[in-house]
């Protein structure tokens, strides 16, 4: 495996997918479809090649396991849009903020999805409780 391509997200298939899918009169939904689309696509290519994500260490609890797979969000999907040349930059950084806005107004996750709610307070990001331990 090349070095880098664990964490390698944007491979050439992918952004030839991208230009060939985009079109600068997307809908919010469309674009949603499109990024699941493109998440699929990138799941089964890693698959295909055998790439697994790396091994880390949890900066809360010091756990060693595997990092978490990449997930294009769509904030993501529109930034690789304009640095690979797709859209201008101008057009792309405007729908980005008409993108932070419309996902604060639907509340929506950064994939595009419902948000479940806020996360706990009590509990890390390795998901560790960290809350009161009463007995």
């Amino acid at each position: 495996m090349p070095a880098g391509e664990r964490s390698q997200v944007w491979y050439p298939q992918l952004v030839a997918l991208l230009r060939s899918k985009w079109r600068s009169d997307l809908s919010w939904e469309a674009i949603v479809e499109l990024r699941d689309h493109l998440q699929l696509e990138v799941q089964d290519l890693r698959g295909r090649r055998g790439i697994v994500p790396p091994l880390i260490r949890c900066p809360s609890c010091g756990a060693r396991g595997v990092a978490t797979p990449p997930a294009i969000s769509v904030r993501a999907m529109l930034l690789a849009v304009a640095r690979f040349g797709i859209e201008p930059t101008e057009a792309v950084r405007e729908r980005e903020h008409n993108w932070a806005r419309h996902r604060a107004q639907h509340d929506l996750n950064l994939f595009g999805q419902p948000s479940p709610g806020s996360p706990s307070k009590a509990r890390r990001t390795c998901g560790h409780e960290v809350g009161d331990r009463r007995s």
